[in-house]
């Protein structure tokens, strides 16, 4: 690509695409910069343009080619993500040694994600035992309630009885 088209893209592009190239969103940028999310989607749309190509992102990546002659792409990390400190994490029960009475064997067990993994480790038999027991549980719930209540109307009738 000739110099010629990067020395059309003035600054406030050049320092969207930058913004661009590490990561940032338009409403990023534009707190960044100090404008509005459509004055930086102008500016990079019309670096785009000037540059011919598709993509903010290939936008970027040319301009970052053009001004230090090589590109190393940047690992995304999430500003909001925090890596885990290595004592958040809770141990599975084949981590503990036999006889161990600890909540990380209680926590083994229950159909949740533990802090610092990224899904839940049960097993399918694990998983299984949860679908069947989820229900039965709630089912008894339910009955417990529906028999609470009706004994509720029956002491509240025989209350009246003996009131009138």
């Amino acid at each position: 690509m000739t110099t010629a088209r990067f020395d059309r893209v003035t600054e406030p592009q050049r320092e969207c695409l930058r913004l661009v190239l590490t990561r940032h969103n338009s409403k990023e940028i534009a707190q960044t910069l100090g404008v509005s999310p459509v004055t930086v989607d102008k500016r990079i749309g019309r670096a785009v343009g000037t540059l011919g190509v598709a993509t903010r992102f290939e936008a970027a990546r040319l301009l970052a080619q053009h001004e230090s002659g090589t590109y190393q792409p940047l690992v995304y990390q999430p500003p909001d993500i925090v890596p885990p400190v290595e004592s958040d994490k809770v141990a599975g029960s084949e981590a503990l040694p036999p006889g161990s009475d600890s909540d990380a064997a209680d926590a083994a067990w229950l159909p949740l994600r533990r802090r610092g993994d990224r899904y839940n480790t049960l097993t399918i038999w694990q998983r299984l035992l949860w679908i069947f027991t989820i229900p039965a549980a709630l089912a008894v719930a339910v009955g417990m309630l529906g028999f609470g209540l009706s004994v509720a109307g029956k002491i509240l009738q025989l209350i009246g009885a003996v009131v009138s």
